[in-house]
Parts: C-alpha cells; sequence; structure tokens
C-alpha cells in the first residue's frame, strides 16, 4: 500500500486539487498542522485522511505525525508532497517505480533554472553542506518530493520541529547507510519558502545533532570531493 502524506497550513486554495489528483495514486493523508481557514474541511471533501494538529507545531511535526499515521496502517511506500501545488502528482509512480527497484530512499530533484537568484544560490551551498555533514550523495536536499520504503523509514531517528526537518532527513538516511537515489521533477511554479537564513538555521541544527572530531570531517570531505554534487 502507498501512504501520501501532504502536510499543509493554511492551504485552502490548493489542496482540493493536489489531493484529488495524489488520491488516484495511494492513501492519503493531510497533516492540517493548526490552519486558520478551511484547509482542513476541504482536504476531507476531497477524499483525503485527515490528521488536526491542535496547535501548530511546525513541518517537522507535521511531516512526523504523518509518518507515525502511514507506519500505523502498514504501508509499504510513503511518499511526501507539498500542499501548495508545486509537486505534480502525476509523478508518483515515478518514484514507486525507482524504490521498486530496490532503493531505500528517492528525492525529487527540481529544475532551479528558474528560481531567483539567491534561492539558486542558497539551495547550492546548503546541499554541499548537508551532504557534507551526513556523508550523502543526494543533489536538491531541500526537496519536499520524496519515497520511503516503510521499512527504511522505520530506522529514522527525527525529532525536528519545523524546516530542519528536511536536513534532518537526510542526516538520518546517510546514518542509516541507506540505498539512495535523485529522479527528476517538474516544478510547476516557483513558491517561497524556505530562505537563505532558514537554511543556516538548517545547516546549524544539523551540526548539533551530530558529534564531530576532525577525523571525520576530514573522512567526509573527501567522500564529498570524490563525487560530482
Amino acid at each position: 500500500m502507498i501512504a501520501i502524506i501532504i502536510p499543509a497550513y493554511n492551504e485552502e486554495k490548493t489542496i482540493e486539487n493536489v489531493v484529488k489528483s495524489a488520491k488516484k495514486y495511494g492513501k492519503v493523508i493531510v497533516v492540517d498542522d493548526a490552519s486558520k481557514d478551511k484547509t482542513a474541511l476541504i482536504a476531507k471533501r476531497a477524499g483525503a485522511k485527515v490528521i488536526n494538529h491542535k496547535v501548530n507545531g511546525g513541518l517537522g511535526c507535521a511531516l512526523r505525525t504523518g509518518f507515525k499515521e502511514a507506519l500505523k496502517m502498514k504501508a509499504d511506500i510513503v511518499i511526501t508532497i507539498d500542499a501548495d501545488g508545486q509537486h505534480d502528482p502525476k509523478q508518483i509512480p515515478d518514484f514507486v517505480a525507482t524504490i521498486s527497484k530496490g532503493y531505500d530512499f528517492v528525492l525529487g530533484r527540481r529544475n532551479l533554472a528558474a528560481y531567483p537568484f539567491i534561492k539558486k544560490f542558497g539551495n547550492f551551498f546548503l546541499n554541499k553542506l548537508t551532504n557534507f555533514v551526513s556523508a550523502t550523495d543526494l543533489k536538491d536536499t531541500e526537496s519536499g518530493f520524496r519515497a520511503f520504503r516503510a521499512s527504511a523509514l522505520k530506522k529514522l531517528y527525527l525529532r525536528a520541529e519545523r524546516y530542519e526537518i528536511a536536513v534532518e532527513i537526510i542526516f538520518e538516511v546517510g546514518r542509516n547507510r541507506l540505498k539512495t537515489v535523485n529522479i527528476p521533477i517538474t516544478s510547476a511554479r516557483y513558491v517561497k519558502g524556505v530562505g537563505v537564513w532558514d537554511g543556516f538555521s538548517n545547516f546549524r541544527y544539523l551540526l548539533r545533532r551530530r558529534k564531530r572530531n576532525w577525523r571525520s570531517y576530514l573522512e567526509d570531505f573527501r567522500y564529498v570531493m570524490s563525487r560530482k554534487i
């Protein structure tokens, strides 16, 4: 069974179309993070299982709630997509097919050509730093379009509450030495989200998650420099 998790906060304008498109490919779980609008009601009417947070906890809290529910439902594959319409649910079968080839974690890679320079600049450096600390070889580490093999997802120790969840997932993927790959995804439109300062905050959080010494950093540096990132 495929579970599709959609964390949402005040997305009443887009959530209906996202849910209706996504439910063609699996069971949709919308985690409404204490929205002030009709997001939860619209998502439920569109056919999603809706879990409501009474207090806004952030993206990390919403995803962790969704992961818990998906595993409780005994999903085989768990997908995450955004609620704002920037991800095309029609690409979900591509993620499922890639997981079926033996991968544990699949990360969508956006084409950032049309994105603002500052966004591309920040993404480039955060991507390098995240791979450096996590000992991974992934591109577009901030992407929210992901797929997990359920057995692999169970191994991840996630505790981030807000945007830090993106880099924490990569860190945990690396720590557990999961088999990973990127696949290209379309990004229908640029949606303002994590800023450069958020990126630095994410990296500081990542450093706190890992106790390091100079030998560990040297090992990571050699690994990252030996690959094209």
